[in-house]
């Protein structure tokens, strides 16, 4: 994206760093920012994407911080995570699934947020998910997606609670289900998508 920034945004989008292949960044864009003690990180790497290879600064860098101290995985938003093309798209949720087996040292979880909707995994086992609505952050509306692998799932503080339920694509899934609880309660045997609709309100 940094590539295509109009220069009347400079000033109010000043990151740690820029990753990425880069091969199409304007060279006024990457002069301003080198000038502002940006890191500029050119990787090459045609076999990971972008969002990789600005994982793979974070952990680097983090394991270069916590060098003989105790240090903590450290959560990380992606805003954006699922606009453009439907193969990005999935290949985002790929990312979802590989950061969760641990592929990057002191990377926890990862939350691809989007203009409509926050999307992220639940462990196996027992899962609480504070979710107030009427807070004007979130609506009622959720989904339980058994991407990776057929899941068995229980859940408590939905519209449409089920027990010991299997979920499977090409079998059934549970889409538009609907909060009734300050905080849902799911268990699950495999590691499945959860996603929480945005409120308009928490746009602005």
């Amino acid at each position: 994206m940094v590539e295509r920034i109009d220069s009347s945004m400079y000033a109010v989008m000043t990151p740690d760093a820029i990753c990425g292949d880069l091969d199409s960044i304007r060279p006024s864009v990457e002069k301003y920012y080198r000038n502002q003690s940006v890191d500029i990180v050119k990787d090459p790497d045609q076999y990971s994407t972008d969002l990789t290879k600005c994982l793979k600064y974070i952990s680097v860098l983090r394991s270069r911080e916590a060098l003989g101290m105790e240090s903590h995985d450290l959560d990380i938003a992606v805003f954006g995570g699922l606009g453009g093309r439907a193969d990005q798209a999935f290949s985002q949720l790929h990312h979802l699934y590989t950061i969760a087996q641990g592929s990057l040292s002191l990377i926890g979880e990862l939350y691809l947020i989007t203009a409509e909707s926050v999307i992220f995994l639940l462990k196996k086992g027992q899962n609480s998910i504070p979710a107030p609505v009427g807070t004007g952050f979130f609506t009622e509306n959720v989904g339980i997606i058994p991407i990776g692998r057929p899941s068995i799932i229980t859940t408590r503080g939905l519209e449409w609670d089920v027990e010991h339920w299997s979920t499977e694509f090409g079998t059934q899934m549970s889409t538009s289900n609907h909060i009734k609880a300050d905080t849902v309660e799911i268990e699950t045997t495999e590691r499945v998508l959860f996603t929480l609709e945005l409120a308009q309100e928490s746009h602005h």
